[in-house]
């Protein structure tokens, strides 16, 4: 099962007992219907690198995986072939942070591109036009505003 985040959706989850790993107030971030920026940053020969992406199109797997749709991603590819490691800004000025409106998250995570099979598939029945889908496997998500 996949869970694409919207704001109803994520309240009836709560209110069903799920649990998440990720924190509560980064799965609001992501399931807030003001759609923000995600900046996704990677290291390559000639440095960083940054594509961005719209926290809409992110869905969370109940295993904490992030799924992104790529249409483009080239150079995000080659460079997490080398190394699979990713870093993330995810942030909102609608959500409550530490001193009011507005917070933001730092996740981390190590990645692969998925081409083919079920979670493919049902990102492409959303996005019809990804050519593939950037998995992140959390491996840290700090609150920074």
């Amino acid at each position: 099962m996949r869970i694409t985040l919207s704001a109803n959706k994520l309240l009836t989850l709560k209110q069903k007992g799920c649990i998440f790993m990720l924190n509560e107030k980064l799965l609001d971030v992501l399931s807030h219907p003001a759609d923000g920026a995600i900046s996704i940053v990677t290291s390559g020969d000639d440095g960083p690198h940054v594509v961005n992406t719209w926290n809409s199109y992110i869905t969370v797997t109940p295993d904490d995986k992030l799924l992104v749709p790529a249409s483009g991603f080239v150079k995000t590819e080659r460079n997490l072939s080398t190394l699979n490691d990713a870093t993330l800004s995810i942030a909102s000025r609608e959500i409550e942070g530490y001193k009011g409106k507005g917070t933001g998250f730092i996740v981390k995570g190590t990645t692969r591109f998925i081409k083919s099979g079920e979670d493919f598939e049902s990102m492409k029945e959303k996005f019809s036009w990804i050519r593939a889908v950037l998995e992140i496997t959390v491996t840290s998500a700090k609150q920074m505003l």
